[in-house]
């Protein structure tokens, strides 16, 4: 019994089937941070953003994934033209422990007036840790599995590519790229490609005060299916918003934020399984915070526009003097 226990739990690591080619973990909100999925976005912004959040998965499901992230990102002075970043998330699935910390490089060429295209590369490092000791033992006062814990590494490369303006994004990235091709690490050789893709399109109602954004985010990774996920984002005044979140097959939510001072953001989300598993859990639970660190440097198009504004209205001025 000693052996058969010692040997599944190892599969669960070893076996790139079972562990880790399974996608990574996700977020319900994806477009609060759509940096945890492609590094191009790194100072598209053109401002500094410090992005965290907190999934905990199936509450009630006994070993569930919990996944923790962290990012800060920005663009060089605030040019919005380079990009660069830091990474840290990490998450629990049962007995395993995954950790993983990237650097972010983004360039960003201007196509047109309002189009730009970016590309990114985000080099990192992965820890996997089984805690053995947390093993259900069948036999009773069986001590094989106190107090160790097995442990391995990987190092890791994503690309991706941005191309955005004010009305639209579509982005696509490539993680866990090395993959197979390293071999001095411990775990390189079961990393599975992962494969990202986001769009959306921006609705504005300047005069209602209203802006509606839909958007579609797509994974997929070998030999799990193809994912899809939906949100519906509604968003009064720049400040309050309220979005519809939908995964194939998966789960149905939804999502709440407030945005103040135009620079601090706070949301929370809410979605329950719509597949079998929802029999044995009560839903899921996000936490995610999001804050500008500086102020946006204004382009020359909007400083020629406020100066044009300013004159339009000492025009009015004085013409009514």
């Amino acid at each position: 019994m000693k052996q058969l226990l010692a040997i599944f739990v190892l599969s669960l690591l070893l076996n790139p089937t079972i562990g880790m080619s399974q996608q990574m973990g996700i977020y319900s909100n994806y477009m609060m941070n759509t940096f945890y999925y492609n590094p191009a976005v790194a100072g598209s912004q053109g401002v500094y953003v410090l992005n965290a959040g907190y999934r905990k998965q199936w509450v009630g499901f006994q070993g569930a994934p919990s996944l923790f992230n962290f990012n800060i990102h920005g663009s060089y002075k605030s040019q919005g033209k380079i990009g660069y970043g830091l990474g840290v998330y990490n998450e629990n699935t049962g007995l395993m422990n995954t950790t993983g910390i990237h650097l972010t490089y983004a360039h960003h060429f201007k196509l047109t007036e309002n189009l730009k295209l970016a590309l990114g590369v985000q080099p990192g490092f992965l820890q996997y840790k089984i805690r053995l000791y947390d093993a259900i033992i069948a036999d009773e006062g069986d001590q094989v599995l106190l107090g160790s814990i097995y442990s391995t590494n990987a190092v890791d490369v994503n690309m991706g590519f941005n191309l955005y303006s004010n009305k639209f994004f579509v982005m696509a990235s490539a993680q866990r790229m090395l993959g197979k091709f390293i071999k001095f690490t411990g775990y390189n050789s079961q990393l599975q490609f992962h494969y990202n893709f986001i769009a959306g399109y921006n609705f504005s109602f300047e005069k209602k005060k209203f802006d509606f954004q839909p958007s579609i985010l797509v994974r997929y990774t070998k030999p799990a299916p193809v994912q899809i996920s939906g949100m519906l984002k509604f968003m009064y005044n720049k400040q309050f918003w309220l979005a519809t979140i939908y995964r194939h097959n998966d789960a149905i939510g939804v999502n709440a934020g407030f945005t103040f001072k135009e620079r601090y953001t706070i949301s929370y989300g809410y979605d329950f399984c719509i597949n079998k598993l929802r029999k044995y859990n009560t839903g899921s639970h996000e936490v995610m915070i999001s804050i500008i660190l500086n102020k946006k440097k204004p382009t020359l198009k909007e400083e020629d526009d406020k100066l044009n504004n300013s004159i339009l209205e000492e025009t009015k001025m004085n013409s009514k003097k």
